[in-house]
């Protein structure tokens, strides 16, 4: 029968030290497994956006227009439209979807502003109040719109759509 082997000073000193980098490595090899949780970039400015959806409402109404005298020139027009909004042309439904969504979100909040309205009973809100919270909803649908497209497309379109919007479109036409 033999005696368990006893641990030298110079072992005992680098067993710690090897457990930490085994630790260390297991949760490295955990954190790369793990997908990142997406997260949608800061909105700078969510009247240029605001003003982008519904500039850009307005270049779908007139494709539209043009498909229903040109329908031959469709794919042509979505491939335009495409490379305007540097999109890949099979993420363009998705872009005038979402467009189009956050406009009619828009139109029904304008709507509702503009309702006539009984006077504030005790404990309502009053018409401060009632404009603050329409301009917070104003701001959460620009924000989800926003939101629904960096979720929505590719890296490579959402890049060339941010790029577009926060680039050529600020520059060239939007006015604040």
């Amino acid at each position: 029968m033999g005696f368990p082997r006893t641990i030298g000073r110079k072992e005992a000193s680098e067993a710690p030290s090897r457990s930490v980098c085994l630790l260390s490595l297991c949760a490295l090899t955990a954190l790369a497994q793990t997908k990142a949780p997406l997260s949608v970039p800061p909105i700078e400015d969510r009247n240029l956006y605001y003003s982008f959806f519904v500039y850009h409402q307005a270049l779908i109404n007139t494709e539209t227009a043009l498909k229903a005298v040109t329908p031959a020139n469709a794919t042509q027009l979505d491939q335009q439209m495409a490379t305007l909004l540097q999109v890949n042309v099979a993420e363009l439904a998705l872009v005038i979807s979402n467009t189009q969504s956050a406009t009619a979100r828009y139109a029904a909040l304008v709507a509702a502003q503009a309702a006539p309205k009984a006077p504030a009973k005790a404990g309502q809100p009053n018409a401060t109040q009632l404009a603050g919270e329409q301009l917070l909803q104003h701001d959460r649908i620009t924000v989800d719109g926003v939101r629904l497209l960096f979720l929505g497309l590719s890296t490579a379109s959402w890049t060339g759509i941010h790029g577009y919007i926060t680039g050529t479109y600020k520059t060239t036409i939007y006015k604040p």
